[in-house]
């Protein structure tokens, strides 16, 4: 009788290992099939020889697991490999999807859409800002900006005349090198 409510308890564990492990696989499915549809890739792709290999493994894993009771040095190597297929499966999904022209026009697009949102925050902030500090009598990024720009233009003046005194100080020099030697 103990035996047989084991079995029962057993059973009933393995179905709902069988369950979790079913919608697993459904979502994986339909996340294959819905990356292969955004990709726009008009090759017909048969997703259960796509996950099969790392599935099988999984469900190897799973079945272990129960079984055991314990986790062991061995089935964490396989759980690992598991993740490690799992991993590249979706990264040659994912390279294949971002090499199509379609996903670098949905890019395209996403960045767009961004940046109309994005360009009138970005002045509405910076307006804000410059009322803020402008109610706190600090002068705005714009300001000491265009103060810096004075600056510099003031100093190329600077040393524009500083090279032209320069050039009349020497043929000063020149000139009265020249009336002193006519005097010699």
């Amino acid at each position: 009788m103990a035996d047989k409510a084991g079995a029962d308890k057993a059973g009933a564990d393995n179905t709902g290992t069988q369950q979790l492990f079913d919608l697993w696989k459904k979502q994986v499915d339909e996340g294959t099939q819905a990356w292969l549809k955004l990709a726009g890739q008009g090759q017909p792709v048969d997703p259960q020889a796509f996950w099969r290999p790392f599935m099988d493994q999984g469900m190897q894993a799973w079945s272990k697991v129960m079984t055991q009771g314990t986790v062991s040095p061995d089935l964490m190597t396989q759980w690992k490999q598991f993740l490690d297929q799992w991993i590249a499966a979706w990264s040659k999904v994912l390279e294949q999807a971002m090499g199509t022209e379609n996903f670098a026009q949905a890019m395209g697009k996403q960045l767009e859409g961004f940046l109309s949102v994005a360009a009138p925050v970005k002045k509405a902030a910076e307006q804000q800002v410059e009322s803020g500090l402008a109610t706190l009598g600090l002068p705005s990024r714009t300001q000491v900006i265009g103060l810096a720009k004075q600056i510099a233009g003031l100093e190329e003046k600077i040393e524009g005349v500083e090279d032209r005194i320069d050039a009349v100080l020497a043929r000063l020099d020149a000139a009265a090198a020249a009336s002193k030697k006519e005097r010699e």
